[in-house]
């Protein structure tokens, strides 16, 4: 399937003086006498500056996915009347050899629209698909539902001995895990105690309690800990489970939603949350009214990229809060605690230190009146196409604003002020994105270069993610550790890439293409592109 390319004009950070209104901006530097990276044969994003120096014409550009415009999980059962919830995930499940992977997911769905109305109108629900655009809803048998056991409910109403509100959860896979609690899920149930609790399956349907309160938040007035997407998985790189989960930390006039950090060797080792750093949060680069903030950040939906060497991404939902005194629709009266939220986007090398790039929207608000015009809220997960040359996406979208469903006072005053719901949608849809086409190195049209520092690798070719579309270019030169062309393997050697678009796209040099004899020993590589994007490269096998 072809899908249109992303948006290029989005957002920037300039990495090397550019003619594109960027800002001049060195790329690092090697330290005499450090070691070389070694890269191994693991494929290597080009997110940051670690693979940047001796920059010239380029910058890092960070591309929107494409919105399908499918509303690809919408409520059609009695169980789902009051809405799709903004706490789901997905996953995908590599298959045997020769067989397809499978396509999971867990959504929220809720029984009323007046979503504060009690701790017992919600459910997770379950959701199969054989490539992740068309999505089945199978009939479980697990809990009765008005007198009906034929639905896909598996945790609330009863499934897995709860009840549930309006929480939703989210599910990975703990290869640690014995095999009947292969699947996690970590979620809030209240009347299993307090905070995050983790419910365990052997094949993401039938589900238990089995550690209650991995996570908890010390008792403080105010407090509104841990309601909201909570995330938690097994980062295998650490070796550890890692959590990013909400924390509160005010200024006047303001929730100040916050993400914070924990890790641990085990699911029931985790801090207190007050005790976890914040590594993610409003600052002064946010919005401000009068100086109150106005800007906080609801869910992170982090993760650690699976398909490439040290990469986590983060998608967090930036909320913009209607304040009294300033927007002139409620100088009288102000709705509580509502507004819009749309979706951001930022990396990281170590999943602590983030780079948020220009903080504009990843996924954006749809034009008004459309299904996602009052809230873009990108939930937990992402999963290859099955060409393998796309990934999917999926965000909860709806036509009311936060806050829309607290109370008809709310209702009243944003129907009034031309912000209320047209037809109370909030259902999930989808967005593509090319594999690892996140952030790009962009070379301005005029043409740009960047060398690497000192790298050792093993493999035997190597291959690039890259985008030349029609008049773009590019060049790549292998070098010694100290900056010289080696022989063979010098810029006019290598036959030119052009007219290319492709997530593996081998390099050759005079039509060689082995590198074996360059591995294991310190090299640079020198890119010299013109109106093109990469986004990746490895040394493969």
């Amino acid at each position: 399937m072809r899908y249109p390319q992303a948006t290029r004009a989005s957002i920037l950070v300039a990495v090397a003086t550019v003619g594109l209104g960027g800002t001049t901006l060195a790329g690092a530097q090697t330290e005499p006498g450090s070691s070389p990276l070694n890269i191994a044969g693991n494929r290597q994003l080009f997110i940051d500056r670690t693979f940047i120096e001796n920059a010239r014409g380029i910058e890092l550009r960070v591309h929107q996915p494409v919105k399908t415009g499918e509303l690809t999980i919408k409520p059609d059962h009695p169980w789902e009347q009051g809405g799709i919830g903004p706490y789901s995930s997905v996953l995908w499940e590599p298959g045997k050899p020769g067989e397809p992977g499978a396509y999971h997911m867990w959504y929220h769905a809720m029984t009323t629209t007046q979503w504060h109305t009690g701790d017992d109108r919600g459910a997770i629900c379950y959701a199969r698909s054989r490539d992740g655009i068309h999505w089945e809803k199978p009939a479980l048998d697990l809990v009765p539902f008005e007198g009906s056991s034929g639905n896909n409910i598996v945790l609330g109403h009863g499934a897995a001995g709860a009840k549930l509100g309006q929480d939703g959860g989210m599910v990975f896979i703990d290869p640690t895990a014995p095999p009947d609690q292969k699947f996690r899920m970590a979620i809030r149930v209240k009347e299993f105690g307090e905070g995050l609790h983790v419910f365990s399956s052997p094949d993401g349907i039938r589900w238990r309690c089995t550690h209650p309160s991995v996570i908890t938040a010390r008792p403080e007035q105010g407090n509104h800990h841990l309601d909201s997407q909570n995330v938690l998985f097994w980062d295998a790189g650490l070796g550890k489970y890692v959590a990013y989960v909400r924390r509160n930390v005010k200024d006047a006039g303001s929730q100040g939603r916050s993400i914070a950090r924990g890790e641990s060797a085990t699911l029931d080792g985790f801090p207190v949350v007050q005790d976890m750093p914040v590594v993610f949060g409003p600052d002064r680069d946010d919005l401000f009214h009068h100086d109150v903030p106005a800007v906080d950040y609801y869910m992170s939906a982090a993760i650690r990229y699976p398909w490439a060497d040290r990469a986590y991404f983060m998608f967090p939902t930036a909320y913009y809060h209607y304040l009294g005194g300033i927007l002139p629709e409620f100088k009288g009266e102000v709705p509580t605690n509502a507004g819009p939220l749309h979706t951001q986007f930022a990396a990281s090398r170590d999943g602590i230190r983030w780079e948020r790039f220009g903080r504009e929207p990843f996924v954006p608000l749809g034009m008004k009146g459309e299904f996602d015009w009052a809230s873009a809220r990108v939930f937990y997960g992402m999963v290859p196409d099955v060409s393998g040359r796309y990934l999917y996406m999926y965000y909860r979208a709806s036509d009311w604003l936060h806050g829309w469903d607290r109370d008809e006072r709310n209702k009243r005053l944003l129907t009034a002020a031309g912000l209320g719901a047209s037809e109370n949608i909030a259902v999930i849809s989808r967005v593509v994105l090319r594999r690892d086409g996140f952030v790009s190195v962009r070379a301005a049209y005029t043409g740009g270069e960047f060398a690497t520092p000192p790298l050792v690798f093993t493999g035997r070719q190597l291959v690039l993610n890259i985008d030349t579309s029609a008049t773009g270019i590019a060049r790549v030169e292998i070098q010694d550790a100290n900056g010289a062309p080696l022989p063979g393997y010098g810029l006019d050697d290598c036959d030119l890439i052009h007219t290319t678009n492709e997530i593996n796209r081998v390099v050759s040099w005079q039509g060689r293409r082995d590198v074996t004899g360059l591995a294991g020993r310190p090299i640079r590589l020198r890119f010299s592109l013109r109106d093109a994007d990469l986004y990746a490269m490895q040394f493969t096998d």
